[in-house]
């Protein structure tokens, strides 16, 4: 059968014309024509007292039992696969999974199975016919703004081929635990949940109980909670899996942090993401995404996963990428799929440790430091707009020298002499040592802050680095420990999150009330919001400029 849908990413924020088929008719009511015409009745029964029926069959993927179930089958063995090179760590975890070795979690898409089938069919193929008394399946929340991690009342969920009980104890578990609540419609019209089902029917061995969890906004305490509530119950007879597609790039989904070389400039976006998720580097992956904007939908289940996982030894590999726009050779707008799994380690192996990701313990710079860091900031902005390499990081610095640590670092570029921003980007926590973190950075400002575009050759001479280098993070009890031109702050409210560094509020004027409703806005809250149930950490930065640009002003 010949998939209906129209948009190889996520619906949500798209217009009317893109929720229809081709022909203007409506997919959710021919889902019910192929519902009421292909569906057995055990779909919807099986002595449960309630079950949430599939939604998504029919549009987003195959409505009758027999050309789902071949279709799985097709996904799983990778018979249309794109023609894109093979993702690096694919062959060592089929061989892994042939040796016998089981993925304790993965992460996969959730786009229709004619976009995303084959990359994830590519992770459920490595647990092909394995036992699990129970899966905990996280997706993000498309259709619904909410705090923390969402549970169902339902006792089964239904596909066409048939219907998966829901572990009731263990949801019961859930129940009690702090960031967890019940709500029934996170989880009505829920694709990022119900596109895995048939994978999870067709791949493993029957008899395991479904977890469906829908997250949603997670701070930091609601995060761990729920990380800890996960870990509960993610025991070895039970496999956790993520659903979460990547970079979703294009005027259709609101972000075009670049406009030229688009598959190689996304592949070097979505593999930032994914190098930080195989180091289990949660603070960096964090850091990944507020630096970059990336378009991650299920970036939260992703730190649960990161937050859950750091309690047990696992070793990731990535399993298949590729792009929407390899599949349709149209890069204008272009989702991305990517399959990770993560094995406990086999016998006598030692699983690498989490990377650190917490600042080292503060030390100024010296001048020469200092000079260093700007000089090596000023060959990478030359270089990056000049599309030659990155220069390389130096090997000759003092065992000891401040320079190898790992600390927070922003690079920003100004326009000289009138000090316009023109590019800043960075991270809170390091996540690399700062003469890397240096260079990452002003690739990062110069070419991928999605407020502007690219910096030209012609202009990087003319613009002047500023480089700041912070302290670790540590929160304050509220605003009355905030000191205004001293602190950046980091505030954090219902899953929302806005930084601001300590010259922000010098350069602006602002007393710490101003401070924190700009604040407040720039997370995407109403301007008093930082007044009741916010969380404030607190950091503070050493600020050093170059005199001037290499070319002056203009």
């Amino acid at each position: 059968m010949t998939s209906l849908i129209s948009n190889p990413g996520d619906w949500a924020g798209l217009s009317l014309p893109a929720r229809l088929g081709h022909d203007g008719s409506c997919l959710l009511g021919l889902a019910v024509i192929l519902l009421s015409a292909g569906w057995p009745r055990t779909a919807f029964g099986g002595g449960f007292a309630k079950v949430r029926a599939a939604v998504f069959a029919g549009s987003w993927y195959e409505g009758n039992r027999a050309d789902l179930a071949q279709g799985i089958q097709a996904y799983l063995a990778g018979q249309n696969r794109p023609a894109v090179p093979p993702a690096e760590g694919a062959v060592e975890a089929r061989s892994w999974a042939e040796a016998g070795r089981c993925p304790a979690a993965v992460i996969v898409p959730h786009a229709g199975h004619v976009f995303s089938g084959e990359c994830a069919g590519q992770a459920f193929r490595l647990l092909r016919g394995r036992s699990f008394r129970r899966v905990i399946l996280l997706g993000p929340s498309h259709t619904l703004a909410f705090n923390g991690a969402a549970l169902p009342e339902e006792d089964a969920f239904a596909t066409p081929l048939g219907t998966i009980p829901l572990d009731r104890p263990a949801l019961q578990e859930l129940q009690k635990r702090e960031g967890f609540q019940i709500l029934p419609r996170a989880h009505a019209r829920e694709h990022s949940l119900e596109i895995e089902l048939p994978f999870l029917q067709e791949a493993l061995a029957p008899g395991f109980e479904l977890v469906p969890v829908v997250v949603g906004h997670l701070d930091e305490p609601t995060l761990r909670a729920v990380a800890a509530a996960v870990s509960s119950i993610w025991d070895d007879q039970a496999l956790l899996v993520v659903s979460s597609d990547f970079t979703h790039y294009g005027p259709n989904y609101d972000y075009v942090p670049f406009s030229d070389s688009i598959p190689q400039r996304l592949g070097r976006l979505d593999h930032g993401a994914v190098e930080r998720i195989l180091a289990r580097n949660r603070r960096g992956f964090e850091n990944y995404c507020d630096s970059t904007g990336a378009t991650i939908c299920g970036a939260a289940p992703i730190r649960v996963l990161l937050e859950a996982e750091g309690r047990r030894p696992l070793t990731g590999r990535l399993v298949e990428y590729y792009r929407s726009g390899d599949q349709l050779d149209d890069f204008r707008n272009s989702v991305s799929y990517c399959a990770i799994a993560f094995f406990p380690p086999a016998e006598g192996e030692t699983a690498p440790a989490v990377e650190a990701a917490e600042s080292s313990p503060t030390r100024l710079l010296t001048r020469e430091e200092q000079d260093l860091l700007l000089q090596l900031a000023r060959r990478t902005l030359s270089q990056v707009v000049s599309h030659r390499p990155l220069p390389e990081i130096p090997r000759d610095l003092p065992a000891g020298s401040v320079l190898r640590e790992t600390r927070g670092v922003f690079v920003t570029l100004n326009t000289w002499p009138g000090g316009d921003l023109r590019g800043c980007i960075g991270n809170i926590f390091g996540e690399d040592p700062l003469v890397e973190g240096v260079i990452q950075n002003t690739l990062a400002s110069a070419s991928r802050d999605p407020r502007f575009e690219p910096v030209s050759d012609a202009e990087a001479a003319h613009l002047r680095i500023e480089i700041s280098v912070l302290t670790p993070l540590h929160p304050v009890a509220g605003p009355e420990e905030i000191v205004a031109g001293r602190d950046g702050v980091l505030l954090e409210k219902g899953g929302r999150r806005a930084v601001f560094l300590p010259q922000v509020a010098t350069e602006q004027g602002w007393g710490v009330p101003e401070l924190l409703r700009h604040l407040a806005l720039k997370a995407g809250l109403r301007a008093d919001d930082w007044k009741a149930g916010a969380s404030f950490s607190v950091f503070q930065a050493q600020v050093f400029e170059e005199e001037r640009p290499p070319g002056g002003g203009r």
